[in-house]
């Protein structure tokens, strides 16, 4: 059993460390891509939700955050933020040679529903700067059904967290608020 468990460990820690390589080899890229090649080949790979429906539902979500992403109506909110030193989210991403569309195929999203952020009603979150955004599998399924516009901003809002926005201030509403106006998502 003990040699079973260490394959186990062993595989889990293979498949970690060539995720986290993808990661940096991306974010190593100086070019600015158009398009996320990898995202329209393989649906997200990064994204790591065991449930279906919410899976479904992250990945259309993303899908319309990347499309929304494409505009520079939406991509404003990125100059409206800085990080904690004061440099505008756009000029990070202009650092690391991507635009924000692939910016947002190199997060990870992993299911972290038994996180107590998840119980307060917390549909994702993240530290600023991390590019592991975590995710509330029963607050998407009901936010997708009842509202997906407020899920396509709760993504676009932990994107700018991953680019280094910390929070209050601005408040978790305001950044929303941004969101939701910049790039003219319209409420239920």
């Amino acid at each position: 059993m003990v040699a079973g468990k260490s394959a186990l460990v062993a595989r889990f820690v293979a498949a970690a460390l060539a995720a986290v390589l993808s990661i940096n080899a991306e974010a190593g890229n100086q070019g600015t891509r158009k398009s996320s090649p990898v995202v329209e080949r393989d649906g997200w790979p990064r994204l790591h939700i065991p449930d279906p429906g919410a899976r479904l539902a992250s990945q259309q979500a993303l899908d319309q955050a990347r499309e929304l992403l494409a505009k520079p109506r939406c991509r404003s909110v990125l100059t409206q933020f800085a990080d904690r030193e004061g440099r505008t989210l756009a000029d990070r991403l202009d650092r690391l040679g991507v635009d924000a569309q692939t910016y947002l195929t190199m997060i990870v999203f992993i299911d972290d529903t038994r996180n107590r952020a998840c119980v307060t009603g917390a549909i994702a979150f993240t530290a600023p700067g991390s590019r592991v955004v975590h995710l509330c599998i029963d607050e998407i399924r009901r936010t997708w059904q009842e509202n997906p516009t407020h899920m396509v901003a709760a993504f676009i809002h932990e994107l700018l967290h991953s680019l280094g926005l910390g929070e209050n201030p601005p408040s978790t509403q305001e950044i929303t608020r941004r969101v939701l106006q910049e790039c003219r998502l319209e409420e239920k």
